[in-house]
């Protein structure tokens, strides 16, 4: 398995393509966001399937149990290998998204806390736990509720395997190879997120501002090993 996820954030539709053509045998899948899918829509998610990559549909989806429930039942159709919503919408809004996921092999992840979030940002929030804690809170709920897995950091990582098994999906955003500023807090390097415990991590600019993306994708892949 290839535990590569590679982000794609564009409005521009022909440089997705472009790039999932390219990645196709480099990476495990493609990540679609809100920007892509605001500009695009389904047609769009559509046309970047016929490129023959897995595609992770990030829509971070939260909102009425019914409204998201609506929701993932019309995205259940443009056949994405992942969709994610956020845990923190519920156990009813968890519960009736994943009612409509009969029939599909569409898998619901769901997020815990973004990775630009710190603890003075939860705090901020009213939320007095440290962001581990809350990692920790969420993930087990999206367990007993029966979901395959969760977006985390790799800082938490190691945790989640500990408290929900080693059949629980782990995703980890926040991957740099180089961490610096950005807008991501809570960051690792691929091969710090997959000894935490990820089966996959989600990469961004070091493979999509590469001046060779494939290239740059095979060296992280063996960085892992």
């Amino acid at each position: 398995m290839n535990p590569i996820v590679c982000a794609l954030d564009t409005q521009d539709l022909n440089k997705v393509i472009s790039l999932a053509d390219v990645l196709r045998y480099k990476v495990g899948m493609i990540k679609l966001g809100l920007e892509f899918f605001a500009a695009h829509g389904p047609s769009g998610v559509r046309e970047v399937a016929r490129c023959g990559i897995p595609i992770f549909l990030d829509l971070k989806l939260h909102d009425i149990p019914n409204t998201v429930a609506k929701t993932v039942e019309a995205i259940k159709v443009l056949g994405v290998e992942i969709l994610t919503l956020h845990i923190s919408g519920g156990t009813k809004m968890l519960e009736e998204a994943l009612n409509v996921m009969q029939g599909t092999k569409m898998q619901l992840i769901g997020v815990t806390m973004l990775t630009s979030m710190s603890n003075d940002d939860l705090n901020e929030l009213g939320v007095a736990r440290e962001v581990k804690s809350q990692v920790i809170l969420l993930a087990k709920l999206a367990k007993k509720i029966g979901m395959r897995g969760i977006v985390c950091s790799a800082l938490e990582a190691q945790e989640v395997r500990k408290e929900c098994g080693k059949d629980f999906k782990i995703i980890t955003p926040g991957i740099r190879i180089d961490p610096g500023r950005d807008d991501q807090k809570r960051t690792a390097t691929p091969k710090e997120a997959i000894s935490s415990g990820a089966d996959y991590i989600v990469v961004g600019r070091p493979i999509t501002k590469s001046e060779n993306p494939a290239n740059s994708a095979e060296l992280i892949l063996k960085s892992l090993t």
